[in-house]
């Protein structure tokens, strides 16, 4: 009797190696297939936080004896179809995902993911950018939260005459929403506190998290970038010779703007100054914002733009090309030098 019952412990303990083996080698594969849904990175090289959430939500379909086919469909559905890193696996799901949503289902679409700032300075404050969205789906698109990356970071949703309040890291409330009709679109404005303590010098990226009702992607984001410099206190120096001239007490800059640059670059005016931007573009239309100084001025093709603003902050600015020009339109940008010091008129 006694070799009977250790014959079958020892089958029994041999069968749950086996299975521990068997179901090791599958978390492997699953995870091998699938990426975090924030940093993008293979799931099975990843531990941050969302990352560890999707492990043990995978762990306890895999204690339940879920099908792998499954727990790629329960994944896709409940953290997006954006977490599927395998292509063959990522055109099944999407397949299943759209039957199981019928004929009439959103469809949440931006027009870009991503903005870099480039290079900033912490005096310049807040700059914000605009991700453009709309419903292509026939249904419609519920939106139920954003929230940022960090308590640096605020959003805020515009659709038509509606504005959201800003959100932060903390997201919305559990009953706000704002939905799209099927073919509206939307405007999410990203600002970003560059004076705020979470933020220190060097190479910075925030992310926004947006829920809505699309069956493929509950969940999706943008990303904005900057390289964040120390902050400075400029001063004249006299290798450094101011833009343009004084004319009349305002100091007149022509300013170029061509695929995918600006001239002069960077502008140098002093502190106090009314800067008058005179430009012109060399080839397709182009723009140019300057958020500090509240500055937007559309360049058209064969039309000089006039642009005033006072330059009442010193520091260094980036300044964006506001009107799309072609497929380097994001990596568009200049620099505005506002300094304190010498005289201006003494040098021109």
């Amino acid at each position: 009797m006694k070799r009977i019952m250790l014959f079958f412990l020892a089958a029994g303990f041999i069968c749950s190696a086996v299975f521990a083996q068997d179901v090791g080698a599958l978390r492997t594969e699953i995870h091998s297939k699938l990426r975090d849904k924030r940093c993008n990175m293979p799931l099975s090289e990843c531990n941050c936080p969302e990352a560890k959430e999707m492990k043990g939500y995978i762990d306890a379909l895999l204690e339940t004896g879920t099908p792998k086919d499954e727990i790629y469909y329960k994944v896709a559905k409940k953290f997006s179809l954006k977490t599927i890193l395998d292509k063959d696996v990522k055109k099944e799901m999407e397949k299943r995902l759209t039957t199981e949503a019928g004929s009439k289902m959103p469809q949440i679409v931006l027009e870009t993911t991503s903005f870099n700032f480039g290079e900033v300075n912490k005096t310049q404050g807040k700059v914000s950018t605009v991700f453009k969205l709309r419903n292509k789906g026939s249904a419609d698109l519920v939106i139920t939260n954003l929230r940022a990356s960090c308590v640096c970071t605020t959003i805020s949703l515009a659709v038509d005459k509606q504005k959201s309040p800003y959100f932060d890291n903390k997201g919305a409330p559990k009953d706000w929403k704002m939905e799209l009709k099927p073919n509206q679109a939307g405007e999410l404005e990203v600002v970003l506190d560059l004076a705020h303590k979470a933020i220190n010098a060097g190479d910075l990226t925030r992310e926004v998290d947006i829920i809505s009702n699309d069956p493929l992607y509950p969940e999706t984001s943008v990303r904005v970038e900057a390289k964040v410099i120390a902050v400075e206190n400029p001063q004249k120096n006299e290798n450094t010779p101011f833009s343009g001239s004084l004319e009349n007490g305002v100091r007149v800059v022509e300013l170029k703007a061509s695929q995918y640059k600006f001239a002069p670059d960077p502008i140098v005016v002093k502190k106090g100054e009314r800067v008058r931007l005179v430009a012109k573009s060399l080839d397709v239309g182009h723009g140019i914002s300057i958020p500090e100084f509240n500055l937007n001025l559309a360049i058209p093709t064969g039309k000089e733009s006039t642009g005033e603003f006072i330059a009442d902050k010193e520091g260094t600015f980036t300044s964006y090309c506001s009107v799309y020009c072609g497929t380097g339109h994001g990596k568009m940008q200049g620099k505005l030098i506002v300094l304190v010091g010498s005289d201006p008129d003494n040098r021109h």
